[in-house]
């Protein structure tokens, strides 16, 4: 057997071989467009390598002009075949490039079929016998070529066109392979091209005797095809053991998941916001009292919440489908046993391409405990708050007994006077009616004392309402009069009179401004009589909120206790306890304001208290 039979059988047996690796995977679903397409074109080229085989060993005019006649439609199939491989495999390449080619190869076809011969020549006018390296005897056609034989070379250019015109578009696309697979398939194809093109119109035109060579210059597209089918096939099992190992490693998180919420008492949920169902566990169900069977809805979940807490969790629901997608949430659920449980909740909103809400994915804890706790915590420091209130009191006995005792002894005088006056034989009614004005105005001068000390001694809910800060300046300063006096501390007051209200509790307010005010005459003590000055002022601040500032003219705070003194047990004073100003910020953060200190520059201490206004809705 000579060798070129061999070589173009090996050739052929090659290309199908290629041809039915990739039917097998195109069966797979691997590609299936992409591999139909090569398995396709290798089973033309195995076909084109057999004709030309053929070709070579053709012992007559009518044999060789009716192999080239009909080679131009596996070439056809071997063009459509190409196109549709660089479309499926690349993405790319412009439509009309493509038809272009299509059309071309099939004009080729018919040319073919319709004028002279075939497309290479009008006639054959003999067969020309050479002999190949010396050993091999070939035959190849002579005659006169057909004048459409220019179709063939540029259906040829059109799709090195085509293919060129994908590989710039995938080479733009920016990723390494891509640009690897645009170079290595752009390169072989052109060549093929090229080569098989190029070579077969010299031969045929008696330029160079040589064999036909198409399917040996198909080979570089099998063997870019086969690294190309390596790589993938390795990264194909590289990403599967990726993926194993990424499932047991999902699978133990996913365990370790249920053991943590387990632990946490988490509830996890899912929300199909398109279809409306709230997917949950059957132990959170029976948790909720909800049938196995029965499907939550969005509804069905608002009409087992607290009728208090309904509207503010709808609310959050649609602020993170308006917003960013983060839902946070807290509110009261009633359970099947009648009690009442706390959870907060926690999601966020997954959306799809037109930037609708598709799921919510969230998870669910039972906060209950930490309420009580809270509410505990709360009733502790209220009662701790109305203690220092009582002990501050305590420390103003002698100052309210003061301020008690001047009402009670001028209605005395009064009353007395009036008896005097009524033992008369002539009454004076004009004075008796002064007098007895007299004793109403101490009588309530009194009673607004006793008032201001039940306000102050009384245990209740705090209440956040809106305040006057000015009056609540003036009232606490009326409580203290007696004592500024009897101490020598002249007051200077300057009141915004524009000031808005804030919002919060009176007496609280009241309790924190007497404290500070109180510890102000303290720090004093120690200061020349003539020079014991208080200043309060109030004043609306560049961050819209109201601010109280209690000046005094003593010693000052070392600067190394000036965030001490907010601690709790921390104090200065001989007998103090060190809760006064803790409680008094702790009130003042609770409002939502800042409470602080700084010292002046020539001697004496600041404290500072701000406060947010009062926006017209009750807190």
């Amino acid at each position: 057997m000579s060798w070129i039979t061999v070589l173009w059988s090996m050739l052929a047996s090659t290309s199908l071989t290629f041809a039915l690796l990739h039917l097998f995977l195109w069966a797979k679903g691997i590609k299936p467009r992409a591999n139909l397409s090569f398995a396709v074109a290798a089973v033309a080229a195995a076909i084109i390598t057999g004709m030309e085989l053929l070709a070579m060993r053709a012992t007559s005019i009518e044999q060789m002009a009716i192999i080239l006649r009909w080679a131009h439609l596996p070439i056809l199939v071997l063009w459509v075949a190409i196109v549709c491989f660089v479309r499926c495999y690349f993405d790319a390449g412009r439509s009309w490039l493509a038809w272009t080619v299509v059309v071309l190869r099939l004009l080729a076809l018919t040319l073919s079929l319709t004028t002279g011969q075939n497309l290479f020549f009008d006639e054959i006018t003999g067969l020309k016998q050479i002999t190949v390296w010396g050993s091999e005897t070939i035959y190849l056609p002579v005659g006169s070529l057909n004048s459409w034989y220019i179709v063939g070379p540029l259906s040829a250019l059109a799709l090195a066109a085509f293919v060129l015109d994908a590989a710039f578009t995938m080479w733009r696309g920016g990723t390494d392979t891509g640009r690897r697979r645009a170079v290595i398939f752009s390169a072989s194809i052109t060549i093929f091209l090229l080569t098989a093109v190029g070579h077969s119109a010299l031969v045929n035109a008696g330029f160079i005797d040589s064999p036909y060579i198409a399917g040996l210059s198909f080979m570089p597209i099998l063997l870019a095809m086969s690294y190309e089918l390596s790589c993938d096939m390795l990264n194909s099992a590289q990403l599967a053991q990726q993926l194993q190992a990424r499932e047991a490693e999902l699978r133990i998180s996913k365990q370790r998941m249920r053991l943590a919420a387990s632990a946490a008492e988490l509830r996890l949920w899912e929300w199909d916001i398109v279809h409306d169902e709230i997917l949950s566990t059957d132990k959170s169900r029976a948790f909720y009292g909800i049938a196995t069977p029965q499907k939550i809805s969005f509804d069905c979940l608002l009409n087992i919440i607290h009728d208090e807490d309904r509207e503010q969790v709808r609310l959050a629901v649609e602020k993170s489908m308006a917003g960013n997608g983060n839902f946070e949430s807290e509110y009261r659920l009633k359970m099947p046993d009648g009690q009442i449980h706390w959870f907060n909740s926690r999601g966020r909103i997954e959306f799809g391409h037109d930037n609708q809400p598709l799921r919510m994915l969230g998870v669910s804890i039972d906060i209950t405990r930490r309420k009580q706790a809270e509410l505990e915590v709360q009733q502790q420091r209220n009662e701790l708050t109305h203690l220092s209130r009582v002990t501050l009191l305590g420390e103003l006995s002698g100052s309210l007994a003061h301020e008690l005792n001047q009402p009670l002894t001028a209605i005395l005088s009064n009353a007395q006077a009036v008896q005097r006056f009524l033992a008369r034989d002539v009454v004076d009614l004009a004075e008796v009616r002064d007098i007895l004005n007299d004793i109403v105005a101490e009588d309530r001068r009194a009673g607004d004392i006793i008032h201001r000390l039940r306000l102050l001694l009384k245990r209740c809910e705090i209440e956040h309402l809106p305040v006057d800060l000015n009056k609540v300046v003036r009232d606490v300063l009326k409580l203290l009069h007696s004592d500024l006096v009897n101490n020598n501390i002249a007051v200077s007051v300057d009141l915004d009179q524009q000031l808005p209200a804030v919002i919060g509790d009176r007496v609280q307010l009241q309790q924190v401004l007497l404290n500070l005010i109180m510890n102000a005459c303290e720090a004093m003590s120690q200061t020349k009589a003539g020079r014991r000055r208080l200043f309060v002022r109030t004043q609306l601040t560049c961050n819209n909120s109201a601010q109280v500032s209690v000046v005094d003219q003593g010693q000052g705070i070392p600067a190394e206790n000036l965030e001490n003194i907010f601690e709790p047990f921390f104090t200065t004073k001989l007998h103090g306890m060190g809760l006064g100003l803790p409680i008094c910020r702790t009130i003042i953060t609770a409002h939502g304001g800042q409470l602080w200190a700084t010292n002046k520059n020539d001697s004496g201490a600041v404290f500072h208290l701000t406060l947010p206004l009062y926006s017209g809705e009750n807190a």
